[in-house]
């Protein structure tokens, strides 16, 4: 139900990942769930876990702006 792709943010240059997750194939559970995780993940700023520098919330799809992970 999700992609993960490689891109540059237009504001900073910087080499991001782009999570997009289809909501279409979520069921109310799992929609719940995965906006849960996104709150937390806002939250949390830790060197061992990848920083979610941006949520868009379209109406079918939900894409996170992610650090990338590459080491």
């Amino acid at each position: 139900f999700a992609v993960v792709k490689l891109a540059r943010h237009v504001f900073t240059g910087e080499k991001v990942a782009v999570k997009v997750i289809d909501k279409t194939k979520l069921d109310t559970l799992a929609t719940g769930h995965l906006f849960q995780e996104v709150r937390c993940m806002k939250l949390v700023q830790h060197p061992n876990i990848v920083r979610l520098y941006e949520v868009i919330d379209t109406q079918t799809k939900l894409y996170l702006i992610l650090e990338l992970g590459d080491g």
